[in-house]
């Protein structure tokens, strides 16, 4: 269930993200540029097509990076991740669009004007912002294993996204009036938009839960139910706006309350000065670190966590044995 109401979040936003850059867009940016200069070795398309990425890539790179930080109600953080978020996510943007427009005439030169064509070598441009968003949200949280991760899914994500945005895009260009042409295309590029940056966080979400080495669940206190992952050498848990397993709420809790440290296959819960009282595994006052093993009940101040170890739970899949036909 974690996974999904994860995943769910990540859809969201993306999709929010989509909706937003074609609202920018269609401020900012001009559909049918004429008349305007060229700009060194860029013609008025590729202008328009670098625009638009720039404004899309930032819109969905700003929700999909910060959606964490959101949940957790950390504006700090929130501040520090959105702006990540939002220049990466619009140099992969600006790059993917122009790229991809490059692309697609030279395909279309070559190839003809194919429908198969211009989704594909959309998906591969949109592709390059899936890539930096992903990459932004393993830059912003300093963590080597969601920049991998991320960078994966992004790229799954861009790639599908970009296809199907490409399908809607051109569904909107039906064979009627100008009138009903212009605003079918206008709706179909806002669906399109809303799916690709769907697809990106959702996909991102995905590959990283399934590859992540372990995670903490809250069981009782601040985020019930939500699931932090454990992807970076040393996890921070406390109060403290940039903790990386925010625990609000709770006075008993320190702002750097305690730490997850990962050395090699272990996993070490180290107490930074908290009292021991409030520092406990399995009922256990931990007054310096403890090596944690799957299942383990951690609590700090009068909020309750469970470690899962990832390889552990496979390990106890693979031994459930298979139902006896009949």
């Amino acid at each position: 269930m974690t996974l999904l109401v994860r995943i769910y979040y990540n859809t969201v936003f993306g999709a929010l993200g989509g909706l937003l850059g074609w609202m920018l867009f269609g401020v900012f940016g001009e559909k049918n540029p004429s008349g305007a200069p060229a700009f060194l070795f860029l013609n008025e398309q590729d202008l328009n097509a670098i625009l638009g990425g720039l404004v899309i890539g930032g819109a969905i790179g700003f929700l999909v990076v910060s959606v964490d930080a959101i949940r957790d109600g950390a504006m700090v953080r929130f501040a520090r991740l959105a702006s990540y978020g939002v220049v990466l996510g619009a140099i992969g943007g600006a790059l993917g669009m122009f790229l991809g427009d490059k692309l697609n005439r030279t395909l279309i030169e070559a190839l003809g004007d194919r429908w198969y064509v211009a989704m594909l070598v959309r998906g591969l441009g949109w592709m390059l912002l899936g890539v930096a968003i992903g990459m932004s949200e393993g830059i912003a949280a300093r963590s080597l294993g969601r920049f991998s991760y991320g960078t994966l899914g992004g790229a799954i994500g861009g790639f599908v996204g970009g296809c199907l945005f490409m399908v809607f895009y051109q569904a909107g260009l039906p064979q009627a009036s100008a009138t009903q042409s212009s605003a079918a295309h206008i709706w179909s590029q806002a669906l399109g938009l809303v799916i690709l940056g769907a697809s990106i966080g959702s996909l991102s979400a995905l590959v990283q839960a399934v590859f992540q080495p372990a995670c903490v669940r809250v069981l009782r206190g601040w985020q019930e139910g939500r699931e932090y992952p454990l992807e970076k050498p040393a996890s921070l848990l406390g109060r403290e706006e940039h903790a990386d397993i925010a625990l609000f709420r709770d006075m008993k809790v320190e702002k750097k309350h305690a730490y997850i440290n990962r050395v090699g296959e272990r996993y070490v819960l180290v107490n930074n000065s908290a009292p021991p009282e409030w520092t406990r595994v399995n009922d256990a006052p931990v007054p310096q670190s403890l090596d944690l093993n799957d299942g383990d009940r951690i609590q700090l101040g009068n909020v309750i966590l469970r470690f899962h170890l990832r390889a552990a739970s496979n390990r106890q899949r693979a031994k459930r044995p298979l139902p006896l036909p009949g």
